[in-house]
C-alpha cells in the first residue's frame, strides 16, 4: 500500500503541476485527500467507491480520476480492471485533454506507462510507453534526446526482447552522456557469448565514466581468467561508485572484488 500512496503523490504532482485546473483543482484536491485517507486506513473499497462517484459527478475530471482508480486496482492486483480504467482514460482525453502550463497537451499514455514503470511491471510499461509519440515524449522530458529509446531499451532487455533492446540502445547511446546505454549493450553481448563485442561496449561506457561499465569489464576479465585485470577494473569501479556516493553499487562491487580474490 505504501507504494501506491507514493505513486498517487507523484501522479498528483505531475498533473496538478502541469495542468490549468485553476480553481477547479480544489475539487480534485479534496477528492484525492479523501481517497488517500481511505487507502491509508486500508479501506480500498471505500476509496474505489469515492472515485467512482466522483467520476460520475465530475466527468470533465474523469481522466485524472480514472488513472487514480487504475492505480489502486494495480495495487490490488486487479489488473483487468486497471486496464479498463486506463483504456477509458485514453479515450476520454480526446474530449477532456490534459494541458501543460504552456497550453500543450500531455499524452495520458505516458503517465500510464510511467505508473507501470514505477510499479515494476515492465511488460505493461513497455506496452504503454512505446505508444507515446516521440515528439510528445521529448517535450515532456525537456527534449532529452535518446531518453525514450533508452527507457524502451531497458524494458525490452528486461522482457527478453533482445533484438528490440539493441535497436533502442544503438539509438540512445549517441545521446547518452553517462554511458548507461553502452553498459547495457555490453551486458547483452556478454549474455550472448560475444565477448569481443561486449568488451567494445564496456570500454565505450567506461570512456564516459560509467562505474557499471568498469565493473562489468572487470567481470569479463574474471571470466577470461585474467585476475589482475579483473581486480584493476573492479577497483576503479569501486572508486567511481564511492565518488558518486552509490552505496548499493559500492556494496555490490566490493562483493565482486572479494569473489575474485577468493578464487
Amino acid at each position: 500500500m505504501k507504494k501506491i500512496l507514493i505513486l498517487l503523490i507523484i501522479l498528483s504532482n505531475l498533473t496538478f503541476g502541469a495542468q490549468n485546473f485553476s480553481a477547479n483543482s480544489k475539487v480534485l484536491d479534496k477528492i484525492e485527500a479523501e481517497v488517500i485517507k481511505e487507502l491509508d486506513r486500508g479501506n480500498n473499497e471505500k476509496a474505489i467507491s469515492i472515485l467512482k462517484k466522483s467520476i460520475l459527478e465530475n466527468p470533465e475530471k474523469s481522466v485524472f480520476l480514472k488513472i487514480m482508480l487504475g492505480m489502486i486496482y494495480i495495487d490490488m492486483e486487479r489488473n483487468s480492471e486497471a486496464e479498463k480504467e486506463f483504456n477509458e482514460a485514453v479515450e476520454l482525453q480526446k474530449k477532456y485533454p490534459f494541458f501543460d502550463e504552456n497550453g500543450k497537451k500531455q499524452d495520458v499514455k505516458l503517465i500510464i506507462g510511467s505508473i507501470y514503470f514505477g510499479a515494476e511491471d515492465t511488460k505493461n510499461a513497455l506496452k504503454w510507453l512505446k505508444q507515446v509519440d516521440d515528439k510528445d515524449f521529448n517535450e515532456i522530458f525537456d527534449n532529452q534526446k535518446g531518453l525514450k529509446d533508452y527507457i524502451l531499451g531497458i524494458l525490452n532487455y528486461k522482457e527478453d526482447n533482445i533484438e528490440e533492446a539493441k535497436k533502442n540502445l544503438l539509438k540512445s547511446y549517441i545521446y547518452d552522456e553517462d554511458g548507461l546505454s553502452e553498459n547495457i549493450l555490453g551486458q547483452i553481448y556478454l549474455d550472448e557469448g560475444n565477448q569481443k563485442e561486449a568488451q567494445k561496449w564496456f570500454l565505450k561506457s567506461i570512456n564516459k565514466g560509467n562505474s557499471g561499465g568498469q565493473a562489468n569489464l572487470g567481470f569479463l576479465y574474471q571470466m577470461l581468467g585474467d585476475k589482475e585485470k579483473a581486480l584493476k577494473w573492479m577497483t576503479k569501479a569501486l572508486e567511481t561508485a564511492k565518488k558518486e556516493k552509490n552505496a548499493e553499487q559500492v556494496k555490490e562491487i566490493q562483493e565482486m572484488i572479494e569473489s575474485v580474490k577468493n578464487n
